[in-house]
């Protein structure tokens, strides 16, 4: 793709961004005026059912009024629209690719199996080390998810969600937002957990054996 092309790209995405306003202003003006001609009988003036109707076609009217200030927005500020849908679609896609804790189980059994494919004197020790460990907080219960709509952090409880003992359970000995980070073992972003992915990296290769 020339450079030239990618400029004509730019400049027609504004105008892609106001055809797709004008369509959905057109849609509302139709459903505008539906409302408009619908007329109630007699029995209902004054009732539930004509406050409901006119709350109805004000809300359309609401609406239709954003919409054509977002045009002219769009119009008089077309790349600062751009930048700001382009952000908004790319959240959107982060957050529709964010992965979930299954899909750190599916990773982590896959990392698992590869490195069992592979002798004890030439694992990678950094690899089997993180492995040993994810595998044992797993056993003890302690891993946890928390998603923040784009990306998720893999952290480490105090203890199983089972347990009910005193320490566990006693708000004022919970983990404190101050020291999270100190907890978090793995980010997920862009469907991948990114520090179990690096950990794997020549997971097949033991460096103390080279030089022997």
């Amino acid at each position: 793709m020339s450079l030239n092309s990618g400029a004509r790209g730019f400049r027609r995405a504004p105008s892609l961004f106001r055809n797709g306003l004008e369509l959905v202003k057109s849609r509302y003006q139709g459903i505008e005026t539906r409302l408009g001609e619908i007329t109630l009988p007699e029995r209902f003036k004054g009732t539930i059912v004509e406050k409901w109707a006119t709350y109805w076609r004000n809300l359309v009217i609401d609406y239709k009024e954003m919409v054509i200030d977002t045009g002219r927005g769009m119009r008089d500020r077309p790349v600062r629209s751009t930048i700001y849908v382009s952000l908004l679609a790319a959240a959107g896609y982060c957050g529709s690719n964010n992965p979930s804790e299954t899909d750190f189980y599916d990773q982590y059994r896959r990392a698992y199996n590869q490195l069992s494919l592979v002798h004890p004197t030439c694992q990678n020790p950094v690899a089997s080390q993180h492995i040993t460990f994810l595998e044992r907080c797993h056993n003890e219960g302690i891993l946890r998810r928390l998603s923040l709509g784009v990306v998720s952090f893999l952290w480490l409880d105090n203890y199983d969600k089972g347990l009910a003992i005193y320490k566990a359970v006693c708000p004022y000995l919970q983990p404190r937002y101050l020291t999270f980070h100190e907890r978090i073992v793995d980010v997920g972003f862009n469907g991948k957990w990114w520090q179990l992915e690096r950990k794997m990296v020549d997971y097949d290769i033991n460096e103390e054996n080279l030089g022997s």
